[in-house]
């Protein structure tokens, strides 16, 4: 059997449109990079989806494993806290199943981003962005 994945893009959220624009790019160049995944994205408050929103747009996608990946730099409480509540899963097992079209479906909570050489080299990119456009 074929593993059908699912990826919910998580943010926080704001009133301004920035946090919204960088979770919603980042989930579209997901999944123009990976064309067997199914990308989706939700927010804790403020803008929509909501978490529980972008879970429920995996109806009728047949994935079978969904991972809800917190587009955030590093844990906090919102990381630790909020999300796994919301989402219903625990912070122990950072995985729980939910059914969607009536089959049970596995959610697991992944890390944010964090410390990655990725990360580095984006930062390195932006300070010689800056620099150029002094």
């Amino acid at each position: 059997m074929n593993e059908k994945i699912g990826i919910l893009a998580l943010g926080h959220g704001s009133k301004h449109p920035h946090n919204k624009d960088v979770v919603t790019g980042v989930a579209e160049l997901i999944s123009r990079k990976y064309k067997n995944i199914v990308v989706r994205t939700g927010f804790m408050n403020m803008n929509s989806p909501t978490m529980k929103e972008g879970l429920e747009s995996f109806k009728g996608t047949g994935v079978s494993t969904i991972v809800a990946v917190p587009i955030f730099l590093a844990h906090g409480v919102h990381t630790m806290e909020d999300i796994p509540q919301i989402l219903g899963i625990s912070r122990d097992s950072r995985e729980t199943i939910i059914k969607l079209d009536g089959r049970d479906v596995k959610l697991i909570y992944s890390e944010p981003l964090g410390v990655d050489e990725l990360v580095a080299e984006l930062a390195y990119k932006r300070a010689k962005e800056a620099l150029s456009s002094n």
